[in-house]
This record gives C-alpha cells, structure tokens and sequence, in this order.
C-alpha cells in the first residue's frame, strides 16, 4: 500500500493499526536513543524548517534546542522562549511513531509560543494557554489526518490533544491528560 492510501484508511483502521505497532514499538528502545525533530512553518519571510538533535545522553543538547525553539517562537511579537522538553518528546515521539513504518514526515508548525498579546488578539485562544507558556503547539503532518495525529498524541498519552479538523489542525501540549473537538 502506498504511503498516501496508507495514510487516508489509516483513522478507518486505527483499533487495528495502533495494537499491531503499539507493541513493536514500545519494546524498542527509541527513548534511549538521541531526540530529534523536523520542524517546518510559513513565515512572511518563507518556509523556515529545522531538523535538530534537541536530547541526547540524558541531557538537552543546545544548539538543536534553540533551533527549535527559535522555529517556535512567536513570529507576530518576535520572541522566542525556551520551550517544554516534554512537548517537544510528543512531537519527537509523533514523528518517530509514523518513521518506524517508513513514514518521515515534518511538523508543519503554525503557532508554537504565544506572547500574552498575541495570545489576547487570537481567535479561540484560552486566556490561560499552554502556548504562553510554551508549553503547546499548533499545526499539522503534510498527508496526515487530523483523525490520526490525534490518535497517535493521545496514544502517546503526554498532555492535552484538541482536533480542529475544519481548521485543518491539531493542538498538542504537555499539560494534564484530555481530549477535545474545536
């Protein structure tokens, strides 16, 4: 099957897609291994895009964190902050999830940090947000569904998904554990 049929059948088939990989999966030993993320996002100046080690041996390694951080800075205010090494593991753990069937593919990143103002001139933002914190993430995977990103988060059990599939978006964070439809 090729990757995008793959893909499309995939929420249809999720009971028996997530038992069958869950188990392989979990028994590797992918947390022991060196944390990377491919980023991308459309700025006004371009397609920005960063594929960075941000963890490794027990430690953040600095330059992929920052890279990373910098990818999910605010880009209306122009600040960026160090953002939450947890969700960037969801994120890692999302890609590395579809990369252990042979599906790489980026992060399409539309709001990571939000500044308290950008935060208040939001459309739906909560006035409490993780993005504040920088803790939560907004975006999508290129020929992924909503449906299965969300499924993979959850499956991945880290923080707070919200799907927004008229939106075309998933929201991710590392706070508690829920779901929602936006």
């Amino acid at each position: 099957m090729d990757r995008r049929k793959f893909l499309q059948s995939a929420a249809a088939v999720a009971p028996a897609f997530f038992s069958g990989i869950s188990s392989a999966w979990a028994q590797s030993d992918y947390w022991s291994q060196p944390r990377g993320i491919w980023l991308q996002r459309q700025t006004g100046n371009g397609k920005e895009e960063v594929r960075s080690i941000y963890f490794a041996d027990g430690r953040i390694i600095p330059d992929g964190y920052v890279q990373a951080c910098r990818l999910l800075r605010d880009v209306r205010a122009g600040q960026a902050v160090q953002m939450s090494p947890v969700l960037l593991d969801i994120l890692c753990g999302m890609q590395g999830f579809l990369g252990a069937h042979g599906y790489s593919i980026p992060l399409v990143t539309t709001s990571g940090y939000r500044s308290p103002a950008t935060n208040a001139a939001t459309e739906g933002a909560a006035r409490n947000s993780m993005h504040v914190q920088g803790r939560a993430w907004d975006g999508r995977m290129p020929g992924v569904s909503g449906d299965v990103m969300a499924q993979i988060a959850l499956y991945l059990q880290g923080g707070g998904v919200g799907l927004y599939k008229g939106r075309g978006f998933i929201h991710i964070d590392d706070g508690r554990l829920r779901f929602w439809r936006g």
